[in-house]
């Protein structure tokens, strides 16, 4: 049968990579020590026979929203103890980084109230979170899993409702669930949430790939592709959920750990895959390129007394501006038989302007338009960088 192809592009793959490169943002100098994409030509074509479709995508999205004026109220006032110089930095930062709105389950009220002293017996909620704090605006790691531990549930469980309904099919044929965080982490986890919650009664498996960050969505899809291409029925839930509004720290001193605390959205997205029919969605395999260990660093989530402390370099997107320019035309040959950028469209990674904006170099002769990325630019500007939920909502927008 004929399937219209559904890849999971270049720039989706590449994005979240720590590509290492030249401290000059302005110097694109080939990477040595990229390892792959790799696959074996030998088993790729009966590979492809067995690769699911992608059904549905769904999300869901929490009330309240964090604006440029948002951070403006925290970084550039008393409440933080930043100089002038880098309040600055952080009001120019928050105006021009094409983000207008980012979804948070935090109420951003709070932030134009002065702190409450401190009371154990004050209950903590979204309403409190940073006011409350014993160290004031700082609340502790065990304060900030509270809250995460009340929304992400919430949000993925949103998420498994709404791609459902726009699948249209019975959820007791759902035989896997997987799900994906990065933003936090509790156990029994975010899968047996989704199980108990919409009676999934004849599930032979269920996992959680979590803390892989903005490929996020790409390891929970791959453990997909691999249990369609074992059990030709299955059906899999997949969900990809991220609260990082409960992360805001004031002691983030390096602008690339700010960076981090100000970008980043809250949410959750879901897709159906399974064996599909005339007209659906393919999927082609996944390909993945490892940069070498010295990029490691590039992008970062780490545990700290306040909270995950978020960490995005300014070096990523001239690194993989050099990463993307020699390989992108064998990848989209690969993932969809064509040779020309306009020969299909595009989901980039809505990771930042600066990441989006290696898209429009000249020098890559992609030729794309802002037109072309529209789906990425306006994903960037309602919801900021949705870490690997950017991904499945840029498509959605796309379909």
């Amino acid at each position: 049968m004929l399937f219209r192809s559904l890849s999971a592009t270049l720039s989706n793959m590449l994005s979240s990579q720590r590509l290492a490169g030249q401290h000059d943002e302005t110097s694109y100098k080939p990477i040595d020590g990229l390892q792959g994409p790799c696959f074996s030509e030998k088993n790729d074509a009966e590979h492809r026979k067995k690769m699911p479709c992608l059904q549905a995508i769904g999300q869901c999205y929490p009330d309240y929203q964090f604006t440029p004026e948002t951070f403006e109220k925290l970084y550039c006032s008393d409440k933080f103890p930043y100089d002038e110089k880098t309040q600055e930095w952080v009001r120019k930062l928050v105006h021009q980084s094409g983000i207008e709105t980012i979804p948070s389950s935090i109420n951003p009220a709070q932030f134009d109230e002065p702190a409450i002293p401190f009371d154990k017996d004050i209950e903590i909620d979204e309403h409190n979170l940073y006011r409350r704090a014993k160290d004031p605006w700082c609340p502790t790691t065990k304060e900030r899993s509270l809250i995460w531990e009340k929304f992400a549930p919430k949000l993925t469980i949103g998420a498994a409702k709404d791609v459902i309904r726009e699948w249209g099919g019975d959820p007791l044929t759902i035989t896997h669930v997987i799900t994906n965080t990065s933003s936090g982490t509790h156990m029994p986890g975010l899968d047996l949430a989704v199980v108990d919650a919409l009676g999934l009664k004849n599930v032979r498996q269920r996992i959680c790939v979590d803390n892989t960050g903005c490929y996020g969505s790409f390891s929970a899809l791959t453990v997909a592709q691999a249990f369609c291409a074992a059990e030709p029925d299955a059906v899999v839930l997949v969900t990809c959920t991220e609260v990082c509004s409960v992360h805001i720290n004031k002691y983030s001193k390096d602008r690339s750990e700010i960076l981090g605390n100000i970008i980043f959205g809250d949410g959750a997205t879901s897709a159906i895959l399974s064996a599909g029919k005339k007209g659906d969605w393919q999927m082609s395999p996944i390909r993945m390129v490892t940069a070498p260990p010295s990029t490691r660093d590039y992008v970062s989530v780490k545990l700290t007394d306040q909270g995950y402390l978020l960490y995005l370099s300014k070096y990523l997107a001239p690194c993989l501006h050099t990463a993307v320019k020699p390989m992108w035309r064998d990848m989209i040959k690969d993932a969809l038989g064509v040779k020309e950028s306009h020969d299909c469209d595009w989901a980039v990674h809505p990771g930042g302007k600066a990441v989006i904006n290696v898209f429009h170099s000249e020098d890559l002769e992609l030729n794309l338009s802002k037109e072309d990325l529209s789906p990425s630019w306006e994903s960037l500007k309602h919801h900021g960088n949705l870490a690997e939920i950017g991904r499945a909502h840029v498509l959605n927008s796309s379909h």
